[in-house]
């Protein structure tokens, strides 16, 4: 029988989490219960259920504001509107996570915000394509790898994104180009970032390593507006990403807008690819640099500091904590023919599976709630996306949480070395 609302019967993680809250509140309240007067005993409890007003009430009016921001998002005009109204909820989240400091409730409300701007931004693409006289958008599904397609998405997020359709036409090109505009101006491809967009053949043929080279250049560009009814030549395909971009298109994708039908087929494509190639050289190749990727925490327990450069000083804990974290459950997770999820979640079915033992999959978990916290933390004093941390501000406490976290990683390397190569 489940120990609190939301706990499976069959995950064991879950179980003993709550049975290890619940042993702790009793012993709490015990200890208090045993040298307290009544009278000191009633004021403790109308004390607690004050605390549990204010909290509620809290919660109450963060809902309001997050569903008075949605339905903003909902009718913007313009992309560009969308940026002041990111950067609204961006606050809403930060000052809910310094209250809550909860990476699961912060991830959820920024997979939403995240959602919503997509979902606005395509059908603003579409309007632009009627004004324009370029006639209405085709059938399309928009779907996004990385962060989102993991539920892992936080204030900053950066994702890659990948836009599909049945069939060739002048209008899939003319709507690919507008909704790379609106992507751009309502903030959400930055920089180097591009839109991935093919057929659903190509898709099949890019998963499986099979398409025809193409030119070179990984940011697509577009030539000037065409008049009303003009129609546009196909552009030259896109480059082939290379296998760690494939693998991560893979696992880590998810639907965001679009016709569902296609997008599932997409899905399914996916499915089949990794199936199909969790066996083969090239994966057990990227597997290989992934187990051996360098982690924050090196030999004899000296930290890996930046060098030089505006973090000097500081941990980069995105590219030696998180990223190798991730990266080695995603591989052992293909291997075990664990698809789809996050990494909480690929913890847990390789628990079920038995290519992690209870031991090891609780201090997976912890590692990843304390290298999540950080980087939400350098997130909310920067604002951009990255996770640097300076350990002379730790707390003895953190500190400490922090080592056994890479050490538990550490041990995940070893396993998956085990299973992938000596195995191999």
């Amino acid at each position: 029988m489940p120990m609190l609302l939301g706990t499976k019967g069959e995950d064991i993680l879950q179980w003993r989490a709550s049975a290890q809250l619940v042993d702790k509140l009793e012993a709490g309240l015990s200890s208090k219960w045993g040298r307290s007067s009544a009278r000191e005993a009633d004021s403790f409890l109308c004390g607690l259920i004050a605390s549990l007003q204010e909290e509620l009430s809290y919660e109450s009016q963060f809902d309001h504001e997050t569903a008075a921001l949605d339905r903003a998002i909902a009718q913007a005009k313009a992309p560009v509107d969308l940026q002041p109204l990111q950067a609204r909820y961006r606050e809403l989240a930060s000052a809910h996570f310094r209250r809550r400091n909860s990476v699961l409730a912060l991830c959820g409300v920024c997979g939403h915000l995240h959602d919503m701007v997509l979902t606005r931004a395509a059908a603003l693409a579409e309007e632009r394509m009627l004004q324009l006289g370029q006639g209405s958008a085709p059938i399309y599904a928009l779907l996004v790898s990385g962060d989102r397609g993991r539920q892992e998405t936080t204030l900053y997020s950066r994702n890659r994104y990948l836009l599909l359709h049945e069939l060739d036409s002048p209008r899939f090109f003319l709507f690919s180009h507008q909704l790379s505009v609106a992507l751009k101006e309502a903030g959400v491809l930055m920089g180097d970032d591009m839109l991935w967009h093919g057929s659903l053949s190509e898709w099949r043929a890019l998963l499986g390593a099979a398409a025809p080279h193409r030119q070179e250049g990984g940011q697509e560009s577009f030539p000037s507006p065409l008049p009303p009814f003009a129609t546009q030549s196909r552009p030259g395909p896109q480059p082939i990403p290379e296998w760690n971009w494939r693998l991560e298109a893979m696992a880590d994708l998810c639907f965001v807008t679009g016709y569902e039908r296609l997008a599932a087929d997409a899905l399914s494509a996916a499915a089949r690819a990794i199936q199909e190639q969790r066996n083969r050289e090239p994966f057990l190749q990227l597997a290989r640099r992934v187990i051996h990727l360098p982690l924050a925490l090196g030999h004899f327990g000296r930290w890996r500091l930046q060098r030089d450069g505006e973090h000097k000083g500081e941990l980069d804990l995105e590219e030696f904590a998180l990223a190798p974290m991730v990266m080695a459950v995603r591989v052992l997770a293909v291997y075990a023919g664990v698809h789809g999820g996050g990494t909480v979640q690929r913890v847990r079915e390789l628990l079920n599976k038995g290519a992690l033992d209870v031991d090891l999959s609780e201090r997976l978990l912890k590692a990843f709630q304390c290298f999540m916290q950080l980087r939400i933390d350098s997130e909310i004093r920067s604002e951009q996306n990255g996770a640097f941390s300076n350990p002379e501000e730790f707390s003895q406490e953190l500190d400490a949480r922090l080592r056994a976290s890479f050490e538990a990683v550490l041990n995940l390397q070893k396993i998956a070395y085990q299973r992938l190569v000596a195995q191999g």
